[in-house]
């Protein structure tokens, strides 16, 4: 049962790769004649100006969607995966319109995805993955240069509203915690938006291209993520008092660093669970999903090709690494870069995720920890302890809606559906299990099997 799904995901996997390469020779050929067009009608001329600073208050590009690949599963949108077409310029304000919202964020520039004015693509009940929402519903696109997307965040401000942002390890419950808060009618919960991700691995990828100090206290990337953080926050079609936000799970790590410190008003809760559940359980949902990655994997095990390409990274394994260079250098060394492997990267991202969160607390920063093993034994009580952490009391409405938000799988209908994987094991063997403590060790976390219990754990 467990070979015939991994089968079956692969060949989903290969088969969206194959038609993303069909994609983008189509693309690059539309894309030669759309240049050639915009050039002729002032249009490339004007973006061109906008990029250099001028033309504020025209400077948002509207864009009409046609057809959307990104060739993975898990992926943030750019450009190029959108076959758009020109509609007009807009000023940047247009993006606060109440049914746009935040998608992409890069060093270059922000996507807001405009979905049609009865779809909410914030309704985590549907949408328990924002990334996977944002381009399934996109019915245009709104892109502006990153100086003008800074510039519209400081006008905005710090939201109003009281925010909860849930950081997380993954497979943890956190998207339960956002069912429930999605519950609320007085609540906007936002789950797993791709904007920071997004913004983190561009950062990333400068980093290995530069060799620069630390991006993630630089003035530049605290600027950007300051005013997307203002922007994904903005008022939505759904009015409410409270923005509930669930760090993108390979987000969470920067998302520790700098939310606690930019916004420090915000409420913290860091989700996790016992390292031997949580390793499993995201390891069964990402098995062979990552093709892009295991063919890099592929030519870094060889010795020939790999003197080919040296400055190849898997893709999988920069996306669930540390924000820090120091983390970056010890994980992307040769030795410790070809243990790379879907379980493997599972402890990575579980390590990574505790190790900041535990930095973040010895700081004396306002983020507390929520264990699911605690939510197992009692959900009830594990949420009244949340509610009186966060200021919202517990009445029996809101206990009726928590029941009904927690009846079915919190992730039904996406590709982490409890049911796709209800037979699939993962067998740990014992030199899987000595390869895990070798990173738990590093990131000074308890071995492969013991309960781990971090500090400012709520209990009730």
């Amino acid at each position: 049962m467990f070979n015939s799904i991994i089968a079956m995901a692969t060949r989903e996997i290969t088969l969206k790769f194959f038609k993303h390469c069909i994609y983008l020779v189509i693309y690059s050929l539309f894309r030669c004649c759309q240049l050639v067009s915009w050039w002729l009608t002032g249009v490339q001329g004007h973006l061109k100006s906008c990029r250099n600073g001028e033309n504020y208050e025209s400077c948002a590009q509207l864009l009409k969607v046609w057809f959307h690949s990104s060739g993975r599963l898990l992926n943030f949108s750019l450009r190029h995966h959108f076959l758009s077409t020109h509609v007009n310029f807009v000023h940047p304000t247009y993006a606060l319109r109440k049914h746009i919202t935040l998608m992409t964020v890069t060093d270059k520039e922000a996507i807001f995805s405009i979905q049609g004015e009865c779809d909410d693509v914030l309704n985590v009940r549907k949408w328990p993955f924002l990334n996977v929402g944002h381009p399934t519903t996109a019915k245009h696109l709104l892109i502006m240069p990153i100086s003008s997307m800074i510039k519209l965040g400081e006008e905005l401000g710090d939201p109003k509203a009281k925010v909860i942002w849930i950081y997380h390890t993954a497979r943890c419950g956190s998207t339960a915690m956002s069912q429930v808060f999605n519950s609320l009618p007085d609540v906007v919960s936002i789950s797993e938006p791709n904007c920071l991700f997004s913004l983190d691995m561009a950062f990333k990828e400068k980093y290995f291209e530069k060799k620069r100090d630390s991006w993630i206290t630089s003035d530049e990337y605290q600027q950007i993520y300051k005013n997307a953080v203002r922007l994904l926050v903005k008022p939505y079609k759904r009015d409410a008092n409270i923005f509930a936000v669930r760090s993108h799970g390979y987000a969470t790590k920067a998302d520790l660093h700098l939310i606690p410190k930019l916004f420090p008003q915000f409420i913290g809760i860091f989700m996790y669970r016992n390292v031997k559940e949580a390793a499993i359980s995201l390891t069964r949902v990402t098995q062979g999903i990552f093709l892009h990655g295991e063919c890099a994997l592929a030519v870094i095990k060889s010795l020939i090709l790999s003197r080919l390409f040296p400055n190849l990274r898997p893709s999988n394994l920069l996306s669930c690494s540390s924000c820090e260079p120091r983390h970056l250098e010890w994980l992307f060394k040769r030795e410790n870069m070809i243990k790379s492997c879907d379980f493997i990267n599972a402890v990575i991202q579980f390590s990574g995720a505790c190790f900041h969160y535990k930095e973040v607390v010895a700081e004396g920063l306002p983020v507390v920890a929520a264990k699911y093993e605690h939510l197992q034994k009692d959900q009830i009580k594990f949420f009244e302890m949340i509610f009186n952490h966060v200021g919202l009391e517990m009445t029996s409405e809101r206990r009726k809606l928590i029941d009904y938000a927690l009846s079915e799988d919190s992730q039904k209908g996406t590709p982490a559906d409890k049911k796709l994987f209800a037979g699939v094991k993962t067998e740990v063997t014992r030199e899987m299990i000595d390869e895990a403590n070798y990173f738990l060790r590093y990131y000074g976390l308890p071995d492969w099997g013991k309960d781990i219990l971090l500090p400012k754990t709520l209990e009730y």
